[in-house]
């Protein structure tokens, strides 16, 4: 049997129970027969006021009426069974509803007693008896509406708990996306730079080793590319650890200095062919390391962008300096001077950068120049947190 049975069975019985104390042990007076037909009928319609209180209160309020007008010496169990289902109105359907059900319970027990032979609301004691009576109408009204409001704020507060949830879950999506953006784009920093120089290496010592004018000379600058490419790479894998070290454990300060990543970049696009000159702002050092790792990215994206477009030859002015409210970083090229450099754009490098720049408040231009070059400027105010 199902739960919502088993509940309605059991107050059939106890309303069963109830019936039968009050009939057995009260008043022994003679009743007639089908008088107990009435009480069966109002013990039955209790197991279904769960579900249609409002029909239940009218078939109870019907057996009150009839045990009181026909029957004199009937139980009061109708009644009680009626203010249960009144209670239920008042549980299940709007405050207008269970006052207008309470309005007519109050007026049909006025009738049912103001017609009866002891002439109960005769005098002052009727007057009493009215505003008992008005009270037991309104009590299963109130207690009705106050579990209603109840049922109510349970149900808010669910909603409210599960919208919080929502939420929850979504700002943690978009903080999962954020430091995946953030995570790619420390990759492409990293990856971007090192690889171009390693490309560019690759190609003069490719060069140096097919047309170089004797063979000690093709030897010479083969093994100065080689020996330049190897570091280039020992200094990816050190960065990409440092960058994992910091994956695993966020609080880890062990990552890659701010200055030194500039200095290196400025080594390799030097090693690479490329005429870099850099002029770092000692009071850099003084700022916060938000803004300094952002300056040094900066730098980098800038001297990669350099390797990719300008390539060998090219002059390249990187400034980073500090004014009284921004860290200014300006990385200038001249452009290509002989044939460009066929290295593939990532197309993410400058947008990565836009990103990480604009989440500090600062702000990035960059375009071409009058004299064919490109020019990257960056501005990152200094009050950001760390």
């Amino acid at each position: 049997m199902p739960r919502r049975h088993l509940w309605d069975a059991a107050a059939v019985v106890a309303a069963g129970l109830f019936a039968f104390a009050d009939t057995v042990l009260g008043i022994d007076l003679p009743r007639p027969a089908w008088s107990w037909i009435l009480l069966v009928a109002a013990v039955l319609t209790v197991g279904v006021v769960r579900h249609v209180p409002l029909p239940a209160l009218v078939v109870e309020a019907t057996m009150f009426t009839i045990s009181y007008v026909w029957v004199p010496t009937a139980t009061a169990s109708p009644a009680l069974f009626g203010l249960v289902a009144l209670t239920l109105v008042a549980y299940r359907h709007r405050w207008q509803v269970a006052a207008g059900a309470a309005a007519a319970v109050l007026a049909l027990q006025l009738v049912v007693l103001s017609h009866s032979s002891n002439a109960l609301l005769d005098g002052p004691g009727g007057g009493l008896r009215t505003i008992v009576l008005a009270m037991t109408a309104a009590t299963p009204v109130i207690l009705g509406c106050y579990l209603r409001g109840l049922r109510e704020a349970a149900r808010l507060a669910t909603e409210r708990a599960d919208d919080a949830e929502h939420r929850r879950r979504a700002e943690a999506g978009h903080a999962r996306l954020a430091e995946r953006a953030r995570i790619a784009g420390d990759l492409h920093d990293i990856v971007a730079h090192h690889v171009s120089a390693i490309a560019l290496q690759a190609g003069s010592g490719h060069y140096a080793a097919t047309q170089a004018a004797d063979r000690d000379q093709r030897l010479d600058e083969a093994v100065l590319a080689l020996s330049t490419i190897r570091d280039d790479a020992i200094q990816t894998l050190s960065e990409l650890r440092a960058l994992l070290r910091v994956l695993r454990d966020p609080l880890d300060n062990d990552a890659a200095d701010p200055e030194t990543m500039i200095v290196e970049a400025v080594r390799r696009t030097r090693s690479a062919g490329l005429h870099v000159e850099a002029k770092i702002d000692e009071g850099t050092a003084g700022t916060t390391p938000v803004v300094r790792m952002a300056a040094a990215r900066a730098v980098q994206e800038a001297l990669t962008n350099a390797l990719k477009h300008a390539g060998p030859g090219a002059d390249v002015l990187a400034v980073v300096r500090v004014d009284d409210a921004c860290v200014r970083v300006d990385v200038t090229d001249s452009g290509a001077v002989g044939n460009r450099p066929s290295l593939p754009s990532s197309g993410h490098g400058l947008a990565g950068m836009r990103e990480r720049v604009d989440e500090l408040g600062g702000t990035l231009a960059a375009g071409p120049t009058p004299y064919g070059g490109w020019r990257l400027a960056v501005s990152l105010p200094l009050g950001v947190p760390t």
